[in-house]
């Protein structure tokens, strides 16, 4: 009894906040016109369009904090402690500013008359400005920016697991330093890729600030269309099957994930 008790606050505020509002969502998507909305979005141009535009720039966004992410996150497990702070300092240091503030200092950036057009133009690089701002480019390096650092924190946690006495094994075998990395490190920490590959991807799937910032129409994505049908249409129905798609699309890649390397790898269990 005394558990439920202590679990009843929680329970209460994600059947509130969370629960209520999904079961309203899905119910009004269905409630006036049963699955039209969801063949609409799934056969009109414009909506594919979206749909397709979102995985797009997930997967660019996902692959972009992998490659930045994953030699930083292996720096960190073998630098030393006070090395090991001032990168983890760094990397934690943007999450202290606001989205909206990180995003409008790249429209700064990336202007025409942005910083770095200006150090273009300045060095003769070209003889006029570089359409950096409101496109894929813009989008992607606003995002990475922002979900970095939760691919760095996953992977560095995932990285610590690591026996690395496993490597000192391979040395003495003869393996060079590269070897040993190849054949041992990196595919034992593959499964910290997997879970940190998926919650950037599922996290980038929501994102709205930024592509609405720093994106033009072609970068579209399915939370400013949900936005854009809710808040200016008044198309609460369609809105609601977009959402209800968005929650269908995750539900799945985590569904997937669990299946193929368990869920309670991201959480430092052993997959059984």
């Amino acid at each position: 009894m005394l558990p439920l008790l202590l679990l009843a606050p929680t329970l209460l505020w994600i059947t509130a906040f969370f629960l209520v509002p999904i079961g309203i969502m899905v119910w009004r998507s269905f409630a006036e016109t049963g699955f039209a909305p969801y063949a609409t979005i799934l056969t009109s141009p414009v909506y594919l369009k979206v749909l397709i535009t979102t995985l797009k720039i997930c997967l660019v966004t996902t692959a972009g904090c992998l490659v930045l992410g994953y030699p930083i996150a292996y720096v960190l497990t073998v630098a030393r402690p006070a090395v090991q702070g001032l990168v983890l300092i760094l990397v934690i240091l943007p999450y202290w500013l606001d989205y909206i503030v990180r995003s409008y200092s790249w429209m700064v950036l990336l202007g025409r008359k942005g910083l770095v057009n200006q150090l273009v133009l300045s060095l003769g690089l070209s003889d006029k400005p570089l359409p950096l701002l409101y496109n894929l480019f813009s989008v992607s390096v606003g995002m990475i920016q922002i979900l970095l650092p939760l691919m760095i924190l996953t992977l560095f946690g995932a990285m610590l697991r690591i026996d690395r006495r496993l490597l000192d094994a391979a040395a003495i075998h003869g393996a060079s330093h590269w070897r040993a990395f190849r054949t041992v490190f990196f595919p034992l920490s593959l499964p910290g890729i997997y879970a940190a590959s998926l919650l950037v991807f599922v996290s980038a799937l929501g994102f709205y600030i930024t592509p609405a910032l720093l994106g033009g129409p072609e970068q579209t994505m399915i939370s400013q269309t949900i936005m854009v049908l809710a808040g200016d249409l008044l198309n609460w129905p369609l809105a609601s099957a977009a959402g209800v798609l968005l929650l269908v699309v995750t539900t799945i890649l985590l569904m997937l994930y669990n299946r193929f390397f368990s869920l309670d790898r991201m959480f430092g269990g052993v997959a059984t």
